[in-house]
């Protein structure tokens, strides 16, 4: 687990700890995940126990994910110089692997440069979300963020118009063609987007709907959005006329 920590801190996506470790071990691992910015829970025994089958696991058991991530400042590097369309997505909380999985392929097909989660409550780019996405979580780039608002905010810094999707928008996203360079927000199961990551979005929009439904589901949403924005953006479109900031 250590040397897991030193040297691919990037593939951690959590840590179990058994709530009876204690001494240099105990010490080196939690420094470690507080650097490397990994959450970590002191948990029952047995709670690792049924965590690993019966396994040996010396009081301690991690997620990994399958490829390492980036960090959300590296995940931006990747994008193109302006003017060139670019587009990424952040799952603010999204709490079902499977909705994950479907967003991240969702993405990939749509051109998205990546795709980036906070690791604490929600879902995680595990087995299941790989299985899901149909191997697209191995093929884009994804990244941790530690906080939803703040990643926002650095996204409008590197030149990216924020949309956040919300059933209650007053704003359609078919009633202006959506940004050149985009970033979309979308909310986990439920509770949508947080109130903190709603108010610093740059606009709020919604999917007009018709029927009895209150609203679609969070990767069927995302979908789209994406697409809609690809319509408008692709490589013969010609570009956004409506003009931001940014």
């Amino acid at each position: 687990m250590i040397s897991l920590l030193e040297n691919a801190p990037s593939r951690c996506l959590k840590v179990l700890i058994s709530k009876d470790m204690r001494g240099a071990s105990f010490v080196t691992i939690t420094n470690l995940c507080r650097t490397a910015q990994i959450p970590y829970t002191a948990v029952d025994r047995k709670v690792l126990d049924a965590v690993t089958e019966g396994e040996n696991h010396q009081g301690v058991v991690a997620s990994v994910s399958e490829t390492p991530l980036l960090s959300f400042s590296d995940a931006l590097e990747l994008l193109p110089e302006a003017p060139a369309p670019a587009m990424a997505v952040v799952m603010d909380h999204v709490e079902d692997p499977r909705n994950m999985g479907a967003i991240i392929r969702s993405a990939e097909a749509a051109g998205a440069v990546f795709a980036a989660m906070p690791l604490r409550r929600g879902a995680l780019p595990s087995g299941t979300v790989a299985k899901t996405s149909a191997g697209a979580s191995l093929r884009l780039p994804l990244a941790s963020v530690v906080n939803v608002a703040s990643a926002v905010k650095d996204a409008q810094a590197a030149g990216l118009w924020t949309v956040g999707l919300a059933g209650d928008a007053e704003s359609s996203i078919y009633d202006a063609p959506l940004p050149a360079r985009s970033l979309f927000v979308i909310g986990g199961e439920g509770n949508g987007i947080s109130r903190i990551t709603r108010s610093v979005c740059d606009e709020l929009l919604r999917i007009p709907m018709t029927g009895g439904g209150e609203s679609l589901n969070a990767a069927v949403a995302m979908a789209v959005c994406m697409f809609e924005w690809l319509r408008v953006n692709g490589m013969n479109d010609p570009r956004s006329v409506r003009e931001y900031e940014r």
